[in-house]
């Protein structure tokens, strides 16, 4: 079983939802994965896409995984009974930030499931004042700590 998350909005540490991980983690480490971001206000939407998206990687005892799951999946609207999914829990190659043998993790991760409502967002992007960054990430303020990364 997959034992690692991959978060990019506000399940990460510092965010609104840090603290309803149901479980502390083994790990918690800088990552990135590939998709577009979207700025939906209050939270992101992630979707397929050729960015680097920055992020968290959660790593949690095997055994920890199905609760952890469970509780992510009523947080972010997934497989729940008699709802339309708002995110999808798919499993993606997660990268480590740093990483120089580019070893990838393979982990969880909740991308967006409504297409439909990305035109009331915000697509991000690095911007020409961040190009030294390298990533997309929600809050912008965030990828300013990876400069050069």
């Amino acid at each position: 079983m997959v034992d690692h998350v991959f978060v990019y909005g506000t399940l990460k540490r510092g965010q609104c939802r840090e603290t309803l991980w149901p479980l502390a983690p083994k790990m918690i480490q800088p990552a990135w994965v590939r998709g577009a971001l979207y700025d939906l206000g209050p939270y992101p939407a992630m979707v397929a896409g050729n960015d680097r998206i920055l992020g968290e990687l959660w790593s949690f005892a095997s055994s920890d995984m199905e609760s952890v799951l469970v509780t992510l999946d009523k947080i972010e609207g997934t497989n729940q009974p008699n709802e339309t999914d708002e995110y999808l829990r798919i499993r993606l190659n997660a990268s480590l930030v740093g990483n120089q043998c580019r070893e990838s993790l393979n982990a969880w991760c909740y991308c967006y499931a409504r297409s439909d409502l990305l035109n009331v967002g915000q697509r991000l992007s690095i911007s020409p004042a961040e190009m030294g960054t390298k990533f997309v990430c929600w809050p912008i303020e965030v990828c300013r700590q990876f400069v050069g990364a």
